[in-house]
């Protein structure tokens, strides 16, 4: 029986692609729309602690779910690179959480050391935060408002995705002062 629960997350993935359906979905979220980060402490690759909700309050937030050995994390993490560089001084915030778990966790550090990110990353070592925010499939990314109101969810990781972020979050930032 283990075994076949064991196996119940790939046969749902495959059969998403069989029948053409897209990843892409929504995350519950409590019906006030908004996600609690109150209490969720994760550690940085150097060991100190971050508290999540830190991260409210100041802007449009963009939390991605992510793991080392994940082929579509691995090609949305220098997207939205590039999305923070060019939008973080108009309040775009972005914070990664690293689930490769405690066997995993040593990877992170130097695979972060030759990537040269400028947003923050946590590791959710335990999969609280993971479990906590209903990311079930990798990468998982949410974009939250400064009051903790999701505004857009999405699983997996497809060309056109970071247009899609930088749609919802461009309307949230301060003007560019450019224009």
């Amino acid at each position: 029986m283990s075994g076949r629960r064991a196996l119940a997350p790939l046969v749902a993935a495959v059969s998403l692609f069989a029948s053409g359906s897209s990843l892409a979905g929504e995350i519950p979220v409590p019906e006030t729309g908004k996600i609690n980060l109150e209490g969720l402490r994760l550690p940085d690759p150097e060991g100190k602690q971050v508290e999540l909700s830190s991260f409210l309050g100041k802007g449009p937030l963009i939390i991605d779910f992510w793991a080392t050995w994940c082929q579509p994390c691995l090609s949305a993490l220098p997207e939205l690179e590039k999305l923070h560089r060019s939008l973080a001084s108009r309040g775009l915030q972005i914070v990664a959480i690293n689930e490769d778990g405690q066997r995993g966790a040593a990877k992170v550090k130097p695979f972060l050391k030759t990537r040269g990110f400028t947003f923050p990353v946590v590791v959710d070592l335990n999969r609280e935060a993971q479990v906590r925010l209903d990311a079930n499939a990798l990468p998982t990314t949410l974009v939250v408002g400064a009051d903790g109101k999701v505004l857009h969810t999405s699983f997996g990781f497809r060309p056109g995705e970071i247009d899609k972020l930088r749609d919802v979050v461009e309307p949230l930032l301060a003007p560019d002062p450019s224009k």
